[in-house]
């Protein structure tokens, strides 16, 4: 582990956990795609971390703690993420599913009907953006 890392603010920490996510959520059908690779690079240079932080995450995602959002807008934002993760590439699978229900849990919510997933997956398809889709559910 770098000394660096030692002094990473807890916000840092946290947005490198849920890239963590969505790259283990790109690798759970066994395929990661360019498609997955660029979103999440886009996401993860939207939460504020380097081209280099993501690489190191996509290359070795299980060294990163995953630290749950505090409001409601942060883990339904998150959500949205995932979401677009496993459906980018146009196949859902099954894995990908399973994951992205312990993933749900984790990050704080009840269960994955919790986390509103159909509605963010019509919402994704409706060219709806992450921040609105996260305020429209909340």
């Amino acid at each position: 582990m770098s000394i660096a890392r030692y002094f990473e603010s807890g916000e840092t920490t946290q947005d490198k956990g849920h890239v963590k996510n969505l790259v283990l959520l790109a690798k759970a059908d066994g395929h990661v795609s360019d498609e997955e690779l660029v979103l999440i690079h886009r996401i993860g240079r939207h939460v504020g971390l380097t081209y280099g932080q993501i690489g190191e995450i996509i290359d070795n995602p299980h060294g990163y703690p995953v630290i749950p959002p505090v409001s409601k807008i942060e883990r339904l934002e998150h959500m949205a993420h995932m979401v677009d993760v496993i459906q980018i590439d146009g196949v859902v699978d099954q894995k990908e599913l399973n994951l992205l229900s312990i993933f749900a849990v984790q990050i704080g919510f009840k269960d994955v009907n919790d986390a509103h997933v159909n509605e963010i997956l019509e919402l994704l398809k409706a060219d709806v953006d992450y921040e609105d889709i996260a305020e429209k559910l909340a």
